[in-house]
């Protein structure tokens, strides 16, 4: 069975092709997509799912996530130079709408990063968490999907039987700042 959207492009296919007949846009019926709530994981979940992250480092990119409420592609393009512990924040350049921003920096995300910036070697030049292979030798972001599959494999780790993807953290946080 043909999804909706499925179906609506079938008709409009025989219309236009078959029956050589024009087909009005404004008057085509789309069906509503469904908005579902994110699942908010508990306090006890955040910590076995960090818990069960697969090395250090991807420990590193969900305790980021998850303190500061960063989307993906916000966290994949860090720069070391976008955190600034003398003010406790953490610069976000260009982030959902090309929008510069300021997330709050904890001070145990602050002693955390400090730690991984030491274990670090080859040090990182440009982006916090640099891509391009084990080493991390290139100066280049790491891939989006990389953050993706770390959450996935940690949730799956954990036990988790909630839907957990990296945008989980950003509802979490902020769902975490209406609570406290």
């Amino acid at each position: 069975m043909p999804t909706p959207f499925a179906s609506t492009f079938q008709r409009r296919f025989f219309f236009i092709k078959t029956l050589k007949r024009k087909w009005s846009v404004e008057e085509t019926p789309y069906p509503k997509r469904a908005i579902r709530l994110p699942d908010v994981l508990s306090r006890g979940e955040v910590e076995r799912l960090i818990d069960s992250a697969d090395s250090r480092m991807h420990r590193m990119w969900l305790l980021t996530l998850y303190a500061t409420g960063m989307r993906r592609e916000e966290r994949v393009q860090l720069k070391v130079s976008d955190i600034d512990s003398a003010r406790m924040l953490i610069h976000i350049h260009e982030g959902k709408g090309n929008q510069d921003r300021d997330v709050m920096l904890s001070p145990k995300l602050l002693e955390e990063l400090r730690g991984y910036w030491r274990r670090m070697n080859p040090k990182p030049k440009t982006y916090l968490f640099p891509g391009g292979g084990r080493a991390h030798a290139a100066d280049v972001p790491m891939s989006a999907k990389s953050v993706f599959h770390a959450v996935k494999h940690a949730a799956k780790r954990a036990g988790l039987q909630k839907r957990v993807h990296p945008e989980s953290f950003f509802s979490d946080t902020n769902c975490k700042l209406i609570v406290n």
